[in-house]
C-alpha cells in the first residue's frame, strides 16, 4: 500500500515538474516577444517623431499652389466629432493668432475648419500649442480641424521645438502660453515675419474647401460670432428653399476690448450707446462695411424675434467686404492677391459680377475685440498694397470681361 502511494506521489512530482519546465519556456517565449514588439515599437515612434510628429503630414507630401509659393496640407489634425449640420465655419490666421480660437469655438457651437500660416520652426512651436488647446478646451477637440500652410522658402530646419506643453495647467491663459511659445522662436524667423507676405487667399479657400458642410462663414481667427451662431444657422437654413446665388451678411462690429462680449443684439446696441461697441472699420475704411446697412439690421432685429433676413443689401459698392454664410459654389478667393489690401473684397466684387444676392440677417453677428484705429503702415505693407491695387484694376476689367459687363467700378 506504501509503495502504491508513492509511486502517486512520484508520478504526481513528475508531472508537476514537466509543467513548470513548460511555463518557464512559455514565459521566456512571451518575454523575448514583448522584447521584440518594444523594439519595433521604439523604432516606428523615432521614425514617426522626425518625419510627422504630432501633427498628420509628411513634409514631402502636401499641395502646391499655382506658383509654388505656398504648400498646404488638409486635415493635419482632426476634431474629434464629425462636421454634420448645414454650416461650418472656415477661419485662418497666423501662428500668433491662434488663441482667439477658443472663444470663438466656445461661440460658434459647431465644425470649424482652421487653416494656420507656419514658417520655418513655427511648425513645431505650433504642435506644442494645438496639444495644449485639444487638452484643455473640450470645444477645440471636439470641433476643430486644423490645416497648414507653409512658405516654399521657409520649411522648418530643426526636427523639434524644444518647449513642451504637455505638463502646463489647463488653469493657464492660453494667450500666455502662446505668447511663451513665441518667444522661443528664432530671432532670424521672428524678423522675416515683420516683411514676408501673408498668403490670406490661399489659407481662405484652404479653410473654406475643407468645410465638409454645405454652407459655409469664411472669417478672419478675430472675428467672433454671436452665441450658438451655428445652432441657430443650422434652424433657418434647413427652414429655408436651397438658393444657389443667395448669400447671409452677419454684420460684424467693433467691441472695445475693456467690455463684456455681447450675448445677443440687445447687449451690442446697449454697448454701442455707451461707445463700447461700433461698426467693423468705422474709423479706418468705412466703405468696408457701409453697403450692410447697420441701423436697419439693429431696428429688424429688435422688432422681431428669431433669426430671419433683415434686409437685402440693394446694390454693390467698391470695396464692400462682409462676412456671409454661403453654399461651397461661390468663387474662390483670388491668390494672386498676397499680403496686405484687396484680398477679400476681389471676392465679393467677383460675386456680384456673378449676380449674387447679398441679404442681411437679423438677430445675429459678429464682432471683433478692437477698436482699429488708423496707423502708419510699414514700408513692407505699403508696397503689399501698391502691388494688390494695381492688381484689382486688372482684375477688375478681367472680371467685366468674363461674366461680359457692360461696365465696371
Amino acid at each position: 500500500m506504501r509503495l502504491v502511494k508513492s509511486f502517486g506521489i512520484n508520478r504526481f512530482s513528475t508531472f508537476i515538474h514537466h509543467v513548470s519546465v513548460l511555463l518557464l519556456l512559455y514565459n521566456i517565449y512571451l518575454t523575448l516577444k514583448l522584447l521584440k514588439a518594444n523594439s519595433s515599437i521604439k523604432t516606428d515612434c523615432i521614425k514617426e517623431n522626425s518625419n510627422t510628429s504630432f501633427f498628420h503630414l509628411t513634409l514631402s507630401t502636401g499641395r502646391w499652389d499655382s506658383r509654388r509659393m505656398v504648400k498646404t496640407y488638409d486635415n493635419v489634425i482632426l476634431a474629434d466629432q464629425k462636421q454634420s449640420g448645414m454650416v461650418c465655419l472656415a477661419t485662418q490666421c497666423s501662428v500668433d493668432r491662434l488663441t482667439s480660437i477658443v472663444e470663438l469655438a466656445n461661440n460658434w457651437n459647431g465644425p470649424i475648419s482652421t487653416a494656420i500660416y507656419v514658417a520655418g520652426e513655427e511648425l513645431y512651436y505650433i504642435q506644442d500649442y494645438i496639444r495644449f488647446l485639444r487638452r484643455c478646451y473640450q470645444s477645440v477637440r471636439q470641433t476643430v480641424t486644423f490645416h497648414l500652410a507653409l512658405p516654399a522658402n521657409k520649411f522648418p530646419q530643426s526636427s523639434q521645438s524644444g518647449f513642451e506643453t504637455d505638463q502646463l495647467s489647463c488653469h493657464q491663459d492660453p494667450s500666455v502660453v502662446l505668447s511663451n511659445l513665441m518667444k522661443q522662436l528664432p530671432e532670424s524667423l521672428r524678423r522675416w515675419k515683420i516683411r514676408m507676405p501673408y498668403p490670406q487667399n490661399h489659407l481662405r479657400n484652404l479653410a473654406r474647401l475643407n468645410c465638409q458642410t454645405h454652407y459655409s462663414l469664411v472669417t478672419d481667427i478675430d472675428i467672433i460670432p454671436s452665441i450658438n451662431s451655428a445652432v441657430l444657422l443650422n434652424n433657418f437654413l434647413s427652414e429655408r428653399p436651397k438658393c444657389l446665388k443667395c448669400v447671409y451678411v452677419l454684420p460684424t462690429y467693433e467691441v472695445h476690448k475693456s467690455a463684456i462680449p455681447p450675448k445677443n443684439v440687445t447687449e451690442l446696441t446697449k454697448l454701442k450707446s455707451a461707445g463700447l461697441a461700433r461698426y467693423f472699420h468705422m474709423e479706418v475704411f468705412k466703405l468696408n462695411q457701409m453697403p450692410t446697412n447697420f441701423v436697419m439690421f439693429e431696428k429688424s432685429s429688435k422688432k422681431h424675434e428669431g433669426l430671419h433676413i433683415s434686409h437685402k443689401v440693394p446694390k454693390y459698392q467698391l470695396y464692400y467686404e462682409p462676412f456671409y454664410v454661403s453654399l461651397n459654389n461661390v468663387p474662390s478667393y483670388d491668390e494672386r492677391f498676397i499680403g496686405y489690401g484687396y484680398t477679400r473684397n476681389s471676392q465679393v466684387y467677383e460675386m456680384f459680377a456673378a449676380k449674387y444676392q447679398f441679404e442681411v440677417l437679423a438677430n445675429i453677428f459678429t464682432f471683433q475685440h478692437n477698436f482699429a484705429s488708423q496707423k502708419k503702415k510699414s514700408n513692407y505693407r505699403e508696397m503689399q498694397y501698391a502691388e494688390n491695387l494695381a492688381l484689382f484694376t486688372k482684375f477688375k476689367k478681367e472680371i467685366a470681361a468674363r461674366y461680359l459687363l457692360s461696365h465696371y467700378l
